[in-house]
């Protein structure tokens, strides 16, 4: 007979370390070794576990202990060449079982419903977000479409809107500027034709009845000539044609041969009132003759020179045209030797051109075609004046050969 003593404190000790209830009895349910402390030297009926008993074998089995359900598995152990057997009970509680997967469902499941409750926030906020700022930009870009170019969209922002909403004021800006131009050239066109008006109704103070003056003016003629007075019947003829001439002008263009004609007229005019005391010269280059051009530009400067710069000239002077042709550019430059214009005047008459709102009658001539050349043709191709007292004044401008309008 082999007798086998087992230290059951060691083997208590090894239990302990267990972190389930582990039970090791005997053939007759007599404990032999337990991490409970009080079920040690008992049987398996002593401290209820009298069901487990006839369960006998290997493997796990469902209980109910202390009215909880609980996991039993079951191990036999039998030494070989041993009448005797012992069987090792562990005990699972389902509740430690489940307990901890149960846990990490609840905190995934709290942190899986808090995420779709912030993603639903997040997108309802961004949502609100966007849809707020496109009616902002929507709404203003209604007031534009009524016509309000003032209006200013305020979005800030890198993104999209914040980009397109400084695209919209950047093209609003641009809009309302181009409007501007276009009110302030309508405005200068509309002052121009004014001022041609203005001239033409100068130039028909006797338009009560046009024709009774020309068949006037006719009539002398014809009388001159046949009293054998070529001279005076040449200047009524002259008169007649010069004053047809601009009471038949429009706001189109005319070849500059045509304007050179009325020119002509004046000068012949003036040389049969001054006598000697005029001389004129005229320079045309041929390739400008069948340059369009506006109107009296040319023969208005032609009487500035005559009367401001030769009539208080006891012994007259010279009045020179040079029209040419360089550089695409048509240069007409109209000058006298008379007595000049000072400084301080020069100054204020510069002043009077470039004042646009300026509708002094007594300025008319100049300024009138000052303001046509620079609405056809462009702010560049104004009128250039240089004077110095006693050697006599130039007025002088440059226009390009395109047929087109500046305006």
């Amino acid at each position: 007979m082999l007798i086998v003593n087992v230290n059951t404190e060691r083997l208590n000790a090894i239990l302990d370390q267990e972190t389930f209830e582990t039970i090791i009895v005997d053939e007759n349910d007599n404990i032999v070794a337990s991490n409970r402390a009080d079920s040690l030297g008992k049987t398996l009926e002593d401290i209820d576990f009298k069901p487990l008993s006839p369960l006998a074998g290997q493997g796990p089995a469902d209980v109910m202990i202390g009215g909880m359900p609980s996991k039993m598995l079951l191990d036999d152990w039998h030494p070989g060449g041993s009448l005797n057997s012992l069987r090792i009970i562990s005990i699972f509680s389902v509740e430690s079982i489940v307990g901890e997967p149960n846990r990490i469902i609840s905190l995934a499941s709290m942190v899986i419903i808090s995420a779709l409750i912030l993603a639903i926030i997040l997108i309802y906020y961004f949502s609100r977000l966007l849809t707020g700022r496109m009616l902002h930009l929507s709404k203003h870009i209604s007031k534009v479409a009524s016509g309000n170019l003032e209006a200013r969209l305020v979005i800030d922002g890198k993104d999209e809107i914040g980009q397109l909403a400084r695209q919209f004021n950047h093209m609003v800006r641009n809009i309302n500027d181009l409007m501007s131009e276009v009110q302030e050239s309508n405005r200068q066109k509309n002052a121009t034709l004014l001022k041609q008006n203005e001239i033409k109704f100068k130039m028909m103070a006797s338009q009560i009845n046009p024709h009774f003056l020309f068949n006037a003016l006719e009539s002398i003629r014809m009388k001159a000539h046949s009293r054998g007075q070529t001279d005076i019947s040449q200047v009524v003829r002259l008169l007649g044609k010069m004053m047809r001439k601009n009471l038949e002008v429009g706001n189109g263009r005319i070849a500059l041969h045509s304007e050179l004609e009325t020119v002509s007229s004046y000068l012949i005019i003036q040389k049969f009132r001054y006598n000697d005391r005029l001389a004129y010269e005229l320079y045309v280059d041929p390739a400008a003759n069948a340059v369009q051009i506006p109107p009296l530009i040319i023969q208005p400067l032609v009487e500035n020179c005559v009367i401001h710069g030769l009539e208080n000239r006891m012994d007259g002077g010279m009045v020179r045209v040079d029209i040419r042709v360089e550089n695409a550019l048509l240069k007409v430059e109209v000058s006298d030797n008379g007595v000049g214009i000072s400084a301080d005047r020069i100054a204020e008459i510069r002043q009077m051109l470039d004042n646009k709102d300026d509708y002094d009658t007594n300025n008319i001539g100049m300024r009138n075609i000052h303001l046509r050349l620079q609405l056809t043709y462009g702010p560049e191709c104004g009128l250039n004046l240089a004077s110095q007292s006693g050697y006599g004044t130039q007025i002088s401008f440059d226009i390009p050969l395109r047929s087109d309008s500046y305006v």
